[in-house]
């Protein structure tokens, strides 16, 4: 099986011989359907991407009564109605057609009176000279033919090895699967997922959903409002510009909000948390957390079991404060050169460098 990516769009050929319902069967099977072709650049694309699988070409089965050539199942057929043939998506079947025409005939013709699927020539037809049909162009056989197909994934989807994934101008959905991948969201509002592996994930310019998953992922804000989370294991989380939640969820990660007015949270397990240039909101939520603030008027998030957290750089002249969660029970203390929050239930806040008597008004609240 070879995968190639169009339009935000993954097609993926199986040379498996299969009739054209057990092929759509396993297309479903798969997520996916037998694929559906809206224009002339899309038919184009495939059939370039066939001829250039060289294992594909050697191996795909004939039809007998498509002129002993090879062919993909495409995702039509005229069951329902003879003569009117349906995309399996449902889209309209009256965008664009490659049915092949020439001296000898034309398609579809229901040779024999049972010809109701819808396939894609791999090569001259009738074979070996020709005369109706070429590489590229459309053919009604006999469903119960066994040949190779094509499947479309409406997202773009990888393999289990790594790979590079460019998502296009539009909105699209990247799932890396397993590898090492490296994904690049586009101008849209994007859905990238990196899944297994250590992936590196850069958004595009429009609203982005990134989420590392498994592994330990580098995942980085396109310049939107995006969401950026780690997943599992040790990731590395940047916003950018835009108003951006970076969330480390499970691991050792390190958060960074970037410009803007971020929501940024650690998650479980020790993390560095930091809300870069902005009004930021800042949490370490469980385990030890170091947090920084950075310019701007700044909350430090904390309750009552959250954990040992150092706030790094807590300002009150810039309008630093600390949230406690409702019913949070605690004391205040100078210890050494340090202002320290304790909780019940063992959390505790140290605000590094911080003067107790310096810290007047509503610099603590919510509890």
């Amino acid at each position: 099986m070879a995968r190639f990516f169009r339009g935000g769009l993954t097609y993926e050929f199986v040379a498996a011989a299969r009739t054209w319902q057990d092929a759509s069967t396993y297309a479903q099977a798969q997520g996916a359907h037998l694929a559906v072709i809206t224009s002339a650049s899309e038919n184009n694309a495939i059939i370039q991407a066939a001829l250039a699988d060289t294992s594909l070409i050697s191996s795909a089965p004939t039809a007998n009564d498509g002129g002993g050539a090879k062919y993909l199942w495409l995702g039509a057929t005229d069951v329902v109605v003879e003569g009117r043939f349906a995309w399996v998506t449902g889209e309209s079947f009256s965008l664009y057609s490659a049915w092949a025409t020439g001296p000898l005939g034309r398609e579809p013709d229901d040779f024999g009176g049972a010809q109701d699927a819808l396939a894609m020539a791999l090569e001259v037809y009738p074979r070996p000279s020709g005369g109706i049909g070429s590489a590229g162009l459309w053919n009604d056989v006999n469903e119960r033919n066994t040949l190779s197909f094509v499947i479309e994934y409406d997202e773009l989807r990888g393999t289990e090895a790594s790979e590079t994934i460019q998502a296009g101008a539009g909105a699209d959905t990247v799932r890396a699967l397993a590898g090492d991948d490296t994904i690049s969201g586009g101008g849209g509002e994007n859905y990238l997922r990196g899944d297994e592996g250590n992936d590196s994930i850069v958004g595009g310019a429009g609203f982005d959903d990134i989420n590392g998953n498994m592994g330990n992922d580098t995942c980085v804000s396109g310049g939107g409002d995006d969401w950026v989370v780690g997943g599992k294991d040790n990731d590395s989380l940047s916003g950018s510009d835009g108003q951006n939640l970076v969330y480390g969820n499970l691991g050792n990660d390190t958060c960074d909000g970037g410009a803007g007015n971020d929501t940024v949270r650690g998650g479980q397990d020790n993390d560095v948390v930091i809300g870069g240039a902005g009004d930021d909101y800042v949490s370490g939520d469980k385990g030890s957390d170091t947090m920084t603030g950075g310019i701007g008027a700044d909350i430090f998030h904390s309750f009552g079991d959250a954990g040992i957290d150092r706030v790094t750089d807590f300002s009150l002249a810039q309008g630093d404060r600390v949230q406690l969660d409702p019913g949070t029970v605690f004391t205040v203390s100078q210890v050494g050169a340090d202002t320290i929050v304790n909780m019940t239930g063992g959390g505790q806040m140290t605000l590094v460098g911080i003067q107790l008597s310096s810290l007047t008004g509503n610099w603590i609240f919510g509890a």
